[in-house]
Order: C-alpha cells, then structure tokens, then sequence
C-alpha cells in the first residue's frame, strides 16, 4: 500500500499514523474546512492511512468547496519528513487549490399555472410582477454561484407566490448546469403558481365568551379579498392586540379545490373576564406609590372594556375609572371618571373630572378627540385658596414613523393638540391651548443612536386666573428637563411653582448600546414654563445614564445637572416615545 506524494511513492508502512494539516491560501474556504472536516480540527486523533479515507477526505473537499462555486478544485497529498513536522506522528499536508470560481452565465424563470394564464392575457400587474421577479431574483448573471445564494433564491421565489394570491405555489423544475471547463452555470428555474386563490367566510374556534360580532369590529378580511399572507397576519396582530384575547392564529388550508372562497381559520384563546392586581413602584417624579387595578372586558356583557385604578404616590394620589367600547372602523371611544389630589412644587391640587374621547388609526397617523368637565381646587401656602372649572373641548394629531414603537433606533414623532374653552359654557375662563412635539431617531450605526426633542406650548389668554393648573404649564424632571425636580420649572409665587402660559423643552441625547439589553447614554436638556414668551428663559442641564431595554420600553437611569441651581437629581423614567 502506498501514499502519493509530491516527491513520489513513499510506503504507507513507514508513515505509521498521521495527522492532516490543511495548506491553502484561501483564508475563507481554508476556515470552512477546517469547521467541516474533523481531520483538520486542532484536536484531531492521529489516523492509520488508508486509500479509503484518503478518497473521503478528497470527496468531502470538493463536496464543500462545489458548495462555494468551486467546481475544479485540484487536491493533493505530500508526506512532510519527520524531522520538518516535529511532531510525534508523521503529518500529510493536503494541499488545495480552489480554481477558478464558477458565475453565473445564464438565468430561466418559466412559470405554469394562473399566473402564466395573467401573462398570456398580458394583464398588467401580472407583466410587472414578473419584471419584479427577475429584479429579486437573488443569483443572477455574473455574480459568483454559492449553494446558499442558490437556496435563498429559490425559497425567496416560492415565498412570495406563496404570501400573495398563489398560496399552492410550488417549484416543478430546479436545476443548475455547470461548465467546468468555462467555470460557468446555467439556473434554470420553473414555478407552477396554481390557482389564484380567494378568500371565503372565517371559520372561528375558540370564541365562548365574546359574541362573533366582536370580530367584525378589528377589520377581518372580508369573502372575495385576493388572499395576502400579510393581510391575514394583520387581522391576527391587530385580535392579539386587543383586551380580549390571549393567543391568535390566523391562517387558511392552501388546498387548490378550495382556491375560489378558501375559509379563514381563526383559532383564539380567550383572555379571563376580570383581573384584579396589586402593584408597587417608584418615580423620581412623584416617589414611591402602591396600586390596586381592577379590569372587566365584558361589562353588561356587551365587550365593553373597564379599566380601573387606585393608585397611592407620595406625591399624588389618584383613582379612576374607565370605560373602552369595541372599536368599529379604526375608532376607539371611551368614556370615564378621574379624581385626583397632588402636591407637587409647594401647590396642592384637588380635581376631579368626567370626560368622554374618541380615537381613530390611519396608517401612521393617530386622531384624538375629547370633551372633559373638570373642576379643580388649589392651594399654596399663605395664599387663598382657588376654585376653577373648565368645559374643555380637544383635538390632538400624531404622525408616528419609527421602526420599533417600543424600542425606537430610527423615524420621527410629530404631535399637535389644541383644547378650548368658552366662559360662556361651564367655565370660569376662555382660553385656547396649543402644545407642539417633535422627536425624531437618528442611528450613527446599529449600537449609538442620536435623539432630538422639541415642545412647545401656549395657552391663549388674558392671564392665568380662572383657568385649572391643568390647562397651564410647568416642566422639569424625568421626560422633560433632567435635573431639576418635577414641575420646578413655572412662574414662583410665595416659595411654590404655579403653570405659566408659554412653554419651551429642547433636549439631545446620545445613546450606546452595549452587548446585550445595556446602554449609556450622554444627554442635554433646557426647557422654562412663563406667562409671556418675552420672559422665557431656558433652564439647562447636561448629564448621562444607563439604559435598559424591556418589552414596555428602555428603562432611563439618569443623573442630571442643572446648571441654574448647580445640584445634581437622579430622575428614573421609562423612556417610551410619546
């Protein structure tokens, strides 16, 4: 039995066991052998040589380097002499040499089934879409064939028949002809796309406690709709997301017999009627506080949606109850009650208020509408005390276009609100309040994103008297300027901070993720609340702080320095997009 080498026949016998050492120039195929083949492992066992393995380890070579576009790759043996290895076992170099890398030549799509029908019928859409096709196709001519490109380009191919209209779509023909000689490829690729396939009536399980009329309301695809993997995946989002339902599954049986009116199945678990919690929690704005919730998604068993509160803060104390009936067209309304008592910046507020709002989606845009009646009560010490009520009349506009609404890394917010008042109608005074916000996601790179706010504001008025502290102005602490207390920053009356009827807040922040959930972040904010703008003078601060993502949005640990009183304050948020 004998070895080939370099230098000629050298007897297997004398080589006794051995160990292979890789020699190639190529550091990225060299590194893709060495992960695939135990033979070139650091910590291979020494081998009997035989012609047995020596034909595996060739076949296993060019098995991983066809994988890569190497279709002629030349391989060889040589015996390196024991005093050159230094090593206990004599080593066999194998030497690789990749050749030339084969590029793609030639490309053929052909199709079968309705949608060669479309394009026979030279409908329009179905001619753009196969210009798109050839446009996505992920191995086109010239560039280098890989197996994996040769993969994603068919799975991507079949998918997007799959996720639209086609849902039987299926690959008849795959094939890739190899010139090893000219190191060229011809693909050659047919779909059957099948029957166009539509939507029929939903075919629900899992709903008990709910009525089905439920449903109707969040926007189900409706008989007769082209079927769109996406549109079904946004009616089972939009289900997961709403109060009643644990878990969603929507989906259809991509049966050709059933392509004209395929039934959509909705498979749900519903939500427990009525929850009850208990929760504790700190805020640098208002200090630590202990709550009691009690929620009830089917009052009067008709899926209205209670969501209720007593919450206790060091600062604030405050209960609520809130009503949410089933949305219908993309409008939420809700209706509810709110008492609320809290001092903070040495003025003690007492309000109570009933009101009524109406929500609507389009696209990114969001729509508010409300009517509340409040009436608030405040005192400062060593001043009389002041009774205000208002009937309020709001509107509020925000443009959301950010890539993740919990954990923002790109896009913009832009938010307007307006509230009116008339004298003449339940209100001590008449005012218009106008309030601007800008915030806007700028990524440096995937771990350091830059953020920029701005918010304005301004109550149109006489003055301030009459008009309830809710309707005016103070800023300072977490969300707003950082190192000043919450709502320090108004109009000082006898050692207290009361709203002003102008406001301003800029603030930039760096952030750098680390690995992980962990960042840091570097920030300056400035901001003032006064009666009029010609008295506005920011108050600024610089400062830094960690990060932390969770589900409901980064939690902000933040040490902040105010530059006009010269201490520092720790404010504790989470920094979720308005």
């Amino acid at each position: 039995m004998t070895v080939m080498s370099a230098a000629g026949e050298l007897s297997a016998e004398r080589l006794g066991t051995v160990r292979f050492v890789l020699s190639m120039k190529a550091d990225t195929e060299s590194a893709l052998l060495k992960e695939h083949i135990a033979e070139f492992s650091s910590n291979a066992e020494p081998q009997n040589i035989t012609p047995a393995l020596l034909r595996r380890l060739r076949q296993d070579i060019s098995g991983i380097l066809f994988t890569e576009g190497y279709f002629n790759p030349q391989i060889r043996f040589e015996a390196l002499p024991q005093a050159r290895s230094g090593a206990a076992e004599r080593q066999i170099s194998v030497i690789v040499e990749r050749g030339e890398r084969t590029v793609i030549e030639n490309v053929s799509i052909r199709f079968a089934g309705a949608f060669n029908d479309a394009l026979k019928a030279e409908q329009q859409d179905a001619i753009q879409r196969r210009r798109q096709v050839h446009e996505d196709w992920g191995l086109s001519v010239g560039q280098p064939f890989r197996e994996g490109d040769w993969s994603d380009a068919k799975n991507g191919l079949l998918e997007s028949f799959r996720s639209d209209r086609y849902a039987a779509a299926r690959l008849e023909e795959t094939a890739v002809k190899v010139d090893a000689e000219s190191s060229t490829a011809r693909v050659e690729v047919a779909l059957d796309s099948g029957p166009e396939f539509r939507l029929g009536a939903l075919s629900v399980k899992g709903l008990q406690r709910y009525p089905l009329w439920l449903l109707d309301r969040y926007d189900p695809p409706k008989p007769g709709e082209l079927y769109s993997r996406n549109r079904l995946l946004d009616f089972q989002r939009t289900l997961q997301n709403s109060p009643y339902f644990a878990s969603v599954a929507v989906q259809i049986d991509a049966d050709p017999d059933k392509a004209a009116a395929v039934p959509v199945e909705v498979n749900l678990t519903e939500r427990k009627a009525r929850d009850l919690s208990f929760g504790a929690g700190y805020s640098s704005n208002t200090g630590f506080r202990g709550e009691i919730a009690y929620r009830d998604r089917d009052i009067l068993s008709r899926a209205w949606d209670l969501r209720s509160a007593v919450r206790i803060e060091q600062k604030r104390q405050l209960g609520y109850a809130d009503v949410y009936l089933p949305p219908s067209d993309q409008v939420l309304n809700s209706f509810g009650v709110l008492a609320d008592r809290q001092d903070v910046s040495g003025v003690r507020t007492v309000k109570q208020a009933i009101g009524v709002r109406r929500t609507s989606h389009t696209g990114d845009i969001e729509r508010r509408f409300g009517l509340n009646l409040l009436r608030e009560k405040s005192t400062i010490e060593g001043e009389p005390e002041e009774i205000s009520k208002a009937l309020v009349w709001s509107a509020g506009w925000t443009w959301r276009d950010i890539d993740d609404a919990f954990n923002p890394h790109k896009g913009k917010i832009i938010q307007a609100d307006v509230a009116v008042s008339e004298k003449a109608l339940l209100s001590d005074q008449r005012f218009v309040r106008l309030v601007g916000k800008y915030q806007q996601w700028m990524p440096l790179n995937k771990q350091d994103t830059l953020i920029f706010r701005v918010e304005a504001g301004q109550v149109i008025a006489p003055d301030e008297e009459g008009i309830p502290e809710e309707y005016l102005f103070r800023t300072g602490g977490a969300s707003t300027v950082r190192g000043y207390a919450y709502q320090s920053i108004g109009i000082p009356v006898q050692g207290a901070v009361t709203g002003g009827r102008v406001m301003a807040v800029v603030s930039a922040e760096a952030v750098h993720w680390l690995n992980g959930n962990w960042g840091v972040a570097a920030f300056a904010d400035a901001g003032d609340a006064t009666s009029v703008w010609r008295k506005l003078s920011l108050k600024k601060s610089i400062g830094t702080g960690l990060r932390y993502r969770t589900p409901a949005g980064p939690v902000a640990l933040d040490l902040g320095y105010a530059l006009k009183t010269k201490r520092a304050r720790i404010d504790f948020s989470i920094a979720i997009a308005f």
